[in-house]
């Protein structure tokens, strides 16, 4: 792993950008609530801002139920994290986004987004859902994190006969 530095000599218009404070290579980081494992996000290179931290070829594994066996996972080209004035981290990814949840459905959109204050994913981005031989999409997605009580909106798709 690569920890580096930087300080920008300042100009008028670069006083105003951002100031990287680190960048990391081949990342791997735990997350935890009350001990337990929740998610292990792997990152081709992470740069962190002040307030803001991006990173690059994103692989995501969940953990539900138990902290060996991952329970879904995610992908993306890239995504950031900030925090809010709450402190409550939102998550946004995007390009070829592929979430797998607990159930197998499938999800793939050109971007998504992690809304703490009503825990749930959203996008505004054309997405397809895949759950067993189901296929639905459409424009705009919400639903919970556990992919129980999905909602497309501008919805096309088509279901096996019954």
């Amino acid at each position: 792993m690569f920890w580096g530095c930087s300080e920008e000599s300042g100009t008028q218009n670069e006083s105003q950008k951002p100031k990287s404070l680190a960048v990391a290579q081949k990342v791997r980081i735990k997350f935890t609530e009350a001990g337990r494992l929740q998610a292990i996000l792997y990152a081709d290179r992470v740069v962190d801002y002040d307030s803001l931290t991006w990173g690059w070829n994103l692989k995501t594994d969940f953990f539900a139920d138990d902290d060996t066996i991952p329970d879904g996972g995610m992908t993306a080209d890239s995504g950031y994290v900030r925090e809010d004035r709450r402190g409550r981290r939102m998550v946004s990814v995007f390009g070829r986004v592929h979430l797998v949840a607990p159930d197998s459905t499938q999800l793939f959109a050109d971007s998504l987004r992690w809304n703490p204050k009503y825990q749930q994913i959203e996008s505004n981005s054309q997405v397809k859902i895949v759950r067993g031989q189901d296929v639905i999409e459409g424009t705009g997605f919400v639903s919970d994190p556990n992919f129980k009580h999905i909602r497309v909106l501008n919805v096309r798709g088509r279901m096996k006969k019954l």
